[in-house]
């Protein structure tokens, strides 16, 4: 039994497919006249109106991973057989042997040993990290076997930046403007914190303690700046209603274990590993340290205190090899003072280790576990990259993308997810010594090149009804045309209603501008006005209250100088009748003296008589 018609509903009801345009049908109508009056209305039939429909592919922006490969030079003295050649974005990979296969690997940029850090940044970096505010972040990842250049691509040198250097820069020159001076915003398990003052010193004071235990610390950064200000040119926005926050982190997974490098403890060796959360999808490491970079300089200074705590080693292949996965993460927190809202972006920069042969490395004992977990880590990145390319290709039931079975893919399982930008910029050492190895890291790359990300689009999906079926056999109709004339004249007739209402409106909204302007004027005297009078009358207060405290002050002093008077008094009577004593005993004391003085002269006298009564008596004898 054959089924019913798409054109016909459950009820038996016209459901056509088709939709009107009704402006491209009236834009069109002089030009349809002159057919249709060529021809009898009995004789045409409704044709179907072109629909609007759009088709799904059209709804979704489809783009892949980025995936840019670049060539290390070869810096041996003895040269060797080259076994890539480049043909556009294209790398031609053949073995020594002269019967082998010549494989052939797409990648979005293919950089060969004479480009320079300054354009691959501008190629694979910049783009992704423009914009603030609309983006929720970006991981770019570097990848190759161990001395392929990796570490270089992604910190360079002091005369040679590489990405993240740059991007630094970039960030801190572009919201030069609006980067605020003090932390006051954070982010803490994936949800904006708001720090209170003590908190906001507490995290100046981090900084300032880094670059106090900082080793070897010179003007480096001040070369680095000068030398990405020549080769980019970077540009301040101006938006006076954002405030932007920049926090930095930074962490490394050794043996499987996360630690984090910016805690004062790394430093001297006391690490301990750390966990990893999820919160609503979103990963998070529990308790870990997030500095605020007040400038280039602080974001500079926070990367080599975390440099200094990462773990290197030696191997055959290379001497200064990095043994563990870093991931240097930048988090730019803006504010908008108007909508009161908080957006964030996570900038992600991570430094793989090298995939490694045990037999050409050479490694034993801790080096053979940490290339053993290396490996391992790399293995699961690639079984995620190949199951959401799986899942993408197949119709079936999706697997389960294992971003649990690592604790690299764990911190970037948004990128794996398709929920954010995603580079990655492998590096090779195109020489024949290397081949099986380059070979292994072309095929993963192939994998992630691959990966398609999706973002939906905002355009809308018009859905098909009954009513435009009876609209199309309405417009089919010779008195449609007449109504839609009528209908023309009537929407000119309300454009310019439209526009008259418009300007008077306008108009209505600059006499309201200069009202307001007004009142904001007169609310400033009379604010003004009211200030000075409260300043007035505070003044008089104090003045009153003053006077009061002096009255207060002098009826203090002298109940305190009452009983001290009385005292007084009572001692001035007793000096006084002192005085009286001493003046009778002075005029006793003249009395005595001329007594004395009569007594003296009295016994003088008497003196003189017993002498001459002596005299007398002697004479006689």
């Amino acid at each position: 039994m054959l089924g019913i018609e798409n054109s016909v509903d459950r009820r038996m009801r016209p459901r056509p497919n088709t939709r009107v345009n009704l402006e491209s049908l009236m834009s069109n109508e002089s030009s349809r006249t002159s057919s249709s009056r060529s021809s009898s209305p009995s004789n045409r039939s409704p044709s179907p109106v072109q629909s609007e429909y759009i088709p799904p592919e059209a709804v979704k922006e489809e783009s892949t991973v980025q995936v840019c490969l670049r060539l290390r030079p070869n810096l041996k003295n003895n040269p060797v057989r080259l076994a890539f050649r480049i043909q556009d974005n294209t790398l031609l990979a053949r073995g020594s042997d002269d019967n082998s296969t010549e494989r052939q690997y797409t990648f979005s940029d293919i950089f060969n040993d004479s480009v320079s850090q300054a354009q691959v940044y501008e190629s694979c970096i910049r783009p992704s990290i423009s914009n603030i505010t609309g983006d929720r972040g970006a991981t770019f990842l570097t990848y190759g076997t161990s001395g392929s250049g990796k570490t270089y691509t992604l910190l360079g040198t002091n005369n040679s930046p590489g990405i993240v250097p740059r991007a630094i820069e970039q960030v801190f020159v572009e919201n030069s403007n609006l980067i605020s001076p003090q932390p006051n915003l954070k982010i803490d398990k994936t949800t904006i914190q708001t720090l209170d003052d003590e908190s906001v010193r507490d995290e100046i004071n981090k900084v300032q303690a880094m670059k106090r235990i900082l080793q070897n610390r010179d003007n480096s950064h001040v070369r680095m700046k000068s030398i990405i200000q020549k080769e980019h040119a970077f540009h301040p926005k101006e938006d006076p209603d954002l405030r932007v926050f920049i926090w930095v982190s930074f962490v490394e997974i050794y043996n499987e274990n996360v630690y984090d490098l910016l805690a004062h403890d790394s430093i001297f060796g006391k690490r301990k590993p750390m966990k990893i959360l999820s919160n609503e999808g979103n990963a998070y490491i529990k308790d870990l340290s997030c500095v605020y970079a007040g400038s280039s300089e602080d974001a500079y200074n926070i990367l080599q205190f975390g440099i200094q705590s990462a773990t290197y080693g030696s191997t055959d292949v290379n001497s200064n090899s990095s043994r563990s996965h870093s991931i240097f993460s930048m988090t730019v927190v803006s504010f908008s003072v108007v909508d009161q809202q908080i957006n964030y972006s996570v900038y992600k920069f991570c430094d793989l280790a090298g995939s490694e042969r045990l037999k050409k490395t050479g490694t034993v004992g801790d080096r053979l576990k940490e290339a053993q977990k290396i490996n391992t880590s790399l293995l699961v990145l690639g079984r995620c990259l190949e199951t959401v390319y799986k899942n993408q290709k197949s119709k079936k039931l999706a697997e389960i993308v294992p971003v649990r079975d690592s604790k690299l893919t764990m911190l970037i399982q948004s990128a794996l997810l398709g929920k954010e930008k995603f580079t990655m910029i492998v590096n090779l050492y195109p020489t024949e010594e290397y081949y099986d190895e380059n070979l292994n890291v072309l095929n993963f790359s192939s994998i992630a090149k691959q990966i398609v990300l999706q973002k939906k689009m905002t355009q809308k999906h018009h859905r098909s009804t009954r009513f435009s079926f009876f609209l199309a056999q309405a417009t089919s109709s010779p008195s449609a045309r007449i109504d839609g004339n009528r209908l023309m004249m009537e929407v000119e007739r309300l454009k310019q209603e439209l526009e008259h209402e418009a300007t008077v409106y306008r108009e209505q909204l600059n006499e309201k501008e200069l009202e307001n302007q007004f009142l904001r004027q007169e609310l400033l005297r009379q604010e003004l006005q009211l200030r000075n009078e409260l300043t007035d009358d505070f003044e008089s207060y104090c003045v009153q209250r003053e006077a009061t405290f002096q009255t207060r002050l002098k009826q203090a002093q002298e109940a305190a100088a009452l009983p001290y008077k009385s005292q007084i008094a009572t001692l001035n009577t007793k000096v006084e009748k002192l005085r009286e004593t001493i003046m009778d005993m002075e005029y006793e004391e003249e009395e005595y003296e001329k007594k004395l003085a009569a007594y003296q002269e009295e016994l003088r006298k008497y003196r003189d008589k017993e002498r001459r009564f002596r005299r007398l008596t002697t004479k006689s004898t």
